[in-house]
């Protein structure tokens, strides 16, 4: 009798405490997904450009080409901080573009 007492309360301490390890977690992902809809993409944009000198010429996807021949006469470092700011770049006009969708 004592052992199943033993073995219940070991079992409702594990569940209790996996219970309490995902309950901060879930609020966490809510959180998440109530901040994606009131992102500021313009404000992102115009950093992004000012940040970096050599995506101020890209308005929609075809200006692409002349940033890329930029970037190539570039250092490799200076080159790759650009490179990783115009995808991010590029992602903000989609997501601009899915927000005005709507």
């Amino acid at each position: 009798m004592n052992k199943q007492i033993g073995m219940l309360a070991v079992l409702t301490s594990v569940l209790l405490s996996a219970a309490f390890l995902a309950t901060p977690t879930l609020k966490v992902a809510n959180a998440q997904a109530n901040e994606t809809k009131t992102i500021d993409v313009d404000g992102w944009i115009k950093t992004l450009k000012e940040n970096h000198p050599s995506l101020a010429s890209v308005e929609q996807a075809k200006d692409v080409q002349e940033v890329v021949v930029k970037i190539k006469a570039m250092e490799t470092k200076e080159a790759i901080k650009d490179l990783l700011a115009l995808h991010v770049l590029n992602d903000l006009m989609e997501l601009k573009a899915a927000q005005e969708a709507q």
